[in-house]
């Protein structure tokens, strides 16, 4: 009888109520399909490129107003996205991770990039690439609420800070159509949308409920309709060479005129706060503190940074160096902390401790 019935499964009629189960699995869980996330990849790739409307996508017509502003995309935790707590893995933050980096690479530095290599190139005697590859070198994510099956999700990321040779991009996750720019610079005619921002009172009392409402009361400053932040530096390389990000953001029409005595500071080094009218220091402390119990805090402040509000003084007044310098410092106090934890590699002993244990894992 059991034959029977398992042969009753393989009738013309019932494989194409399997095959339409099986397309219909497919589709919810697209985003996990073998080779989806490189046809995202791609898809940021292509989306910026020089053939795609200047009005839309060339920096240059905005200039450094654009350079901290963040870029949003919207995503959904498909099924096999979730682990068996039924909410979003925590492996799988850093795919969605990787695609918003590369939308921002590609939006605001695509022109710097091409140019910076085509001058190298010209400067080496038309000799080796002309294209200039952009490298992790690290990734972190602090993660405050789930993100449920089927639940939609915005990231937004935007350039973070810079040194001589890294540069830092944050993302936030978001609940989606929670928080809402008040000016969109490259399109336009999403300034019409009437759409609301929703209230930090509403995402709580929708969202997150009683207990929920009492952690957040703790961490007054934290938008409740943040489900993660991370943070992430990248290299640029032409060959084995590192290429300054400062040079990359220059090409890109990203940075105002540079004073003649300014010098990027090195590598995890914090410049003093420049005082607006001052000469920029390149050494000093840092503008304040950062311990562990305000560093997230300071993180997921940058959120309310990333608003712009039209006719308010910040957003309107010219974008000299030195506004543009005191935000990269700001950025680059926490950077510089959280690039501490690169020692974490000296504290590996290997043969010259015990072990628990070898196992065996799926390969």
């Amino acid at each position: 009888m059991a034959f029977d019935g398992l042969l009753s499964t393989l009738r013309p009629e019932s494989l194409i109520v399997w095959k339409v189960l099986a397309i219909f699995f497919a589709l919810l869980n697209l985003k996990q399909l073998p080779f989806v996330w490189h046809l995202r990849v791609i898809n940021g790739l292509l989306q910026y490129r020089p053939w795609q409307s200047k009005s839309r996508y060339d920096v240059r017509s905005i200039g450094p107003s654009a350079l901290f502003r963040p870029l949003i995309l919207t995503s959904r935790a498909t099924p096999l996205e979730c682990d068996y707590n039924l909410h979003k893995s925590n492996s799988t933050y850093f795919a969605d991770f990787d695609i918003g980096r590369v939308h921002l690479v590609m939006c605001l530095c695509r022109i710097g990039i091409v140019k910076t290599g085509f001058e190298l190139w010209e400067k080496n005697g038309r000799k080796g690439p002309k294209s200039l590859g952009f490298m992790m070198g690290g990734a972190n994510i602090n993660f405050r609420r789930e993100i449920k099956p089927a639940q939609a999700f915005e990231m937004w990321t935007r350039i973070l800070t810079w040194d001589r040779k890294w540069i830092y991009t944050v993302t936030h996750f978001v609940k989606k159509g929670a928080v809402r720019p008040n000016r969109w610079l490259f399109q336009p005619w999403r300034n019409s949308d009437k759409a609301q921002t929703q209230s930090v009172e509403e995402v709580v009392d929708e969202d997150i409920g009683t207990q929920g409402k009492k952690q957040y009361e703790k961490r007054s400053g934290t938008h409740p309709a943040i489900f993660a932040t991370g943070i992430a530096k990248y290299v640029a390389k032409r060959d084995r060479l590192t290429i300054p990000p400062e040079l990359i953001l220059q090409n890109a029409g990203l940075l105002p005129p540079k004073p003649k005595d300014h010098k990027t500071p090195p590598v995890s080094e914090t410049p003093a706060a420049p005082v607006e009218g001052d000469a920029l220091p390149t050494t000093g402390a840092a503008m304040k503190d950062i311990t562990s119990e305000n560093a997230k805090s300071l993180i997921d402040e940058a959120l309310k940074d990333e608003k712009i509000v039209e006719g308010e003084k910040g957003d309107d007044e010219e974008w000299t160096w030195e506004k543009v310098e005191r935000k990269r410092v700001e950025g680059l106090q926490i950077a510089e902390k959280w690039n501490l934890t690169e020692g974490l590699s000296e504290l590996f002993d290997g043969d010259k401790g015990m072990a628990l244990g070898k196992y065996w894992d799926i390969p």
